[in-house]
């Protein structure tokens, strides 16, 4: 569990490392507001699911609003992280209280050890399909609350297309 957790975290580390040095993430520049759209299709009765359109936002990232444990929670789509990894302010809304003894440190970062503390989402709904026991972390100094392959993975293929990301539903 260890060794994923390091993985996601260096991957989150790099990923925030970055966004500080280009300013992604800045909550003035997040709409959340039509950032997600289903596309239409012939739908479930012909076999062929519907695909997740995402446009990219201001930042050049690709931004969604899922619900977490009954909350809604903005999440910045990270093809790069391993998994669900939520801001420590996120978590305290969430009702995820940490002490500073939860966190360890995870990850070597370029900034320095990344710490975080593991913690399970009982419920995650991301464009009305259902993930429940999902595996997170809250990482210590992370700005955006970043969805991970755990999930992706589970939504179905993702696809670049210019200015969106299409999540092909499985």
């Amino acid at each position: 569990m260890y060794r994923l957790l390091t993985i996601a975290l260096g991957a989150i580390g790099a990923m925030s490392l970055l966004a500080v040095v280009f300013g992604f993430g800045s909550s003035q520049q997040e709409s959340a507001s039509a950032d997600l759209a289903v596309q239409a299709g012939p739908g479930p009765e012909s076999g062929e699911p519907q695909a997740l359109l995402l446009k990219r936002d201001g930042s050049g990232q690709f931004h969604l609003t899922a619900m977490a444990n009954g909350s809604d929670v903005r999440f910045l789509v990270d093809t790069g992280a391993d998994m669900v990894a939520l801001t420590e302010a996120e978590a305290e809304n969430l009702g995820l209280m940490l002490a500073d003894s939860d966190f360890e440190p995870m990850a070597q970062t370029a900034s320095g050890v990344g710490y975080g503390a593991a913690v399970t989402l009982d419920e995650l709904v991301v464009a009305g399909q259902e993930f429940h026991d999902v595996d997170a972390v809250v990482m210590r100094g992370l700005t955006t609350n970043l969805l991970g392959q755990t999930v992706l993975r589970g939504l179905g293929k993702v696809e670049l297309k210019g200015d969106s990301m299409v999540i092909h539903r499985r």
